[in-house]
């Protein structure tokens, strides 16, 4: 009887560890997922009024973001992995360049957000 329960503890124990830790990973999924989509949106406006400067200084913050869950991205939600990156790299780009094309870096971060609300929507 005291090795069933013993058994049974390290079983229990076990799965809260596993648990725990997959919830880690997807708060920290969801919660860089939520900043990148302030920086989105901000980027969006800075967009939207012409404003170079902004632009410069907002879009490289998206790979900084990016950086911190990236891996876990990749390995729990493949499928949508390449999407974001498809968008990210050209809308990193966009922003840096010496004159934007301003409905160009607009399509581009409109597609970048969806990609991310998409993985929000996956990790709720």
């Amino acid at each position: 009887m005291k090795k069933l329960t013993s058994t049974i503890l390290a079983i229990v124990f076990g799965s809260v560890l596993v648990l725990t830790g997959c919830g880690s990973n997807n708060s920290k999924v969801s919660e860089g997922v939520n900043k990148m989509l302030d920086t989105t949106d901000q980027l969006s406006k800075a967009i939207d009024s012409g404003d170079q400067a902004k632009v410069k200084e907002i879009g490289p913050n998206l790979e900084d973001q990016w950086k911190v869950f990236e891996d876990d991205v990749k390995k729990d939600y493949k499928e949508i992995y390449g999407e974001i990156e498809n968008y990210l790299d050209p809308t990193i780009a966009g922003s840096e360049a010496p004159e934007f094309d301003k409905e160009a870096l607009k399509t581009l971060n409109d597609q970048l957000t969806n990609a991310l609300k998409e993985l929000s929507d996956k990790t709720k």
